[in-house]
């Protein structure tokens, strides 16, 4: 199945028309994984011991960089992902663009692929288990990254310190995920 995706990418699909969604669960006990300290002294960072419940980014990507975001509390349902489709993310897309997902139960119910294909847009799944064909998820890495060393140990910080990371995923950040993911340029094979 993967084989097969490669192939119809690099045949059928213009990387210019893509756009990932996905999502990411986020917490308020984040904290950097290394540090600095003057030489001979330990660091001392406190970390929070009590996560707090899950607030979860639903997230799209192109090639223009990061597109339309949510942040809910808890995780994603099939009521969520719908909303997030409905009200943030197809409003803004345009006719003829390929929405690619993974198969996440709250992606798979009818009602998702109707929403999607009646605003006259594409629907096409990734293979299982294919994380690196899909380029959100590098972007996921760099905005966990930046909520680290945010250290947000309040909801209302964590979901401010989400749209200063968001805001952090470059054009060009986007474009090199992209190219690092397999969607070269129209014609290059993958």
């Amino acid at each position: 199945m993967r084989a097969a995706w490669r192939v119809m990418v690099a045949r059928v699909v213009d990387p210019r028309k893509l756009v990932f969604v996905d999502e990411c669960g986020t917490h308020t006990s984040l904290a950097p994984t290394y540090g600095y300290s003057p030489k001979g002294e330990r660091l001392k960072l406190s970390v929070a011991r009590n996560r707090g419940r899950n607030t979860t980014l639903l997230a799209s990507i192109s090639l223009e960089g990061m597109g339309p975001s949510m942040a809910v509390e808890g995780s994603t349902t099939r009521e969520v992902f719908e909303t997030y489709l409905e009200h943030v993310l197809l409003p803004e897309l345009e006719e003829g663009q390929v929405v690619v997902m993974d198969r996440l139960p709250a992606h798979k119910p009818n009602r998702v692929r109707d929403l999607i294909e009646g605003r006259g847009l594409e629907l096409i799944y990734l293979p299982s288990y294919s994380p690196d064909y899909n380029p959100i998820e590098e972007a996921f890495s760099k905005i966990k990254e930046i909520l680290r060393r945010a250290c947000a140990r309040t909801r209302e910080a964590l979901v401010e310190a989400l749209g200063e990371a968001l805001s952090a995923v470059s054009l060009k950040d986007a474009r090199g995920f992209f190219e690092h993911a397999g969607y070269h340029a129209i014609g290059q094979p993958l």
